[in-house]
């Protein structure tokens, strides 16, 4: 494992994306519970891109679980679905949530950049903002499309760096702390989640899916973008007063 994704797993086995909230304790099929109608109810884009119906009866490879909540929604959906995570801790959780909704999962500890499965063995290949932390985001692709069958589908979440997150972080990191002159993408790797992260424009999105075609590539804007504390938000209608090209999320789709 390359040195960079090790940094990347132990910040992630300290803390799961998701794991501190809710805030007030809960038995474990609560949490599970609560945390899902939190993740869905603040994101609603995951449930456009993955589109968990739409699969039921293909082989779905998830990269990064996390606590598992879509790869649950994937399994209830009847999907053949499999999920990777780097972080043990993380797919300690969702191997919990999974037998709490009576699931028997497939869910390995694995790198997205060298996936354990043949040539050609899924339907959908599906993440949700996990390969922006990927050291090496090129060969993380070029792994997708190998697994991938024929005409077979990618949905990604990426991070925007042209975005109102990306114009927080460089008032906070590069204004706020006398740095006007860092790159934006050096200010959201040294202090936006996990080191190294990444975030990217559209143009630099479909120049990495160039082995894809049929890219499409959506900024939205989110919750995230009209942040006014740690963990207060905005209302929700007034994320329709932002442009979508201001969007933190790019969701994509592209096809072998």
């Amino acid at each position: 494992m390359a040195q960079a994704n090790f940094a990347v797993q132990t910040y992630w086995d300290s803390k799961p994306c998701g794991s501190l909230e809710p805030v007030v304790w809960k038995a474990p099929a609560e949490f599970f519970e609560a945390h899902a109608e939190l993740r869905y109810t603040r994101e609603p884009e995951i449930a456009a891109l993955a589109g968990f119906e739409k699969w039921r009866g293909q082989r779905v490879l998830e990269i990064g679980v996390g606590m598992g909540a879509d790869f649950v929604r994937f399994a209830k959906a009847k999907a053949k679905i499999c999920g990777i995570d780097l972080s043990r801790r993380s797919l300690g959780l969702a191997l919990q949530n999974a037998e709490i909704n009576h699931i028997s999962p497939t869910l390995l500890n694995a790198d997205g950049e060298s996936l354990p499965f043949p040539d050609e063995s899924f339907d959908l290949v599906y993440s949700w903002g996990v390969l922006h932390h990927t050291s090496n985001i090129d060969r993380a692709l070029l792994e997708i499309h190998r697994v991938l069958r024929p005409r077979g589908e990618c949905r990604l979440m990426l991070y925007h760096r042209r975005s109102l997150v990306g114009l927080q972080s460089y008032i906070r990191y590069g204004l706020g702390r006398l740095r006007p002159f860092t790159p934006l993408s050096k200010l959201i790797a040294a202090h936006v989640e996990s080191p190294g992260t990444k975030a990217y424009t559209a143009h630099e999105v479909k120049s990495l899916l160039r082995r894809f075609s049929a890219v499409e590539v959506k900024p939205v804007v989110t919750a995230y973008d009209l942040r006014i504390g740690r963990r207060r938000f905005a209302p929700r209608w007034m994320l329709r007063l932002v442009p979508d090209r201001l969007g933190w999320f790019l969701l994509i789709r592209a096809k072998k």
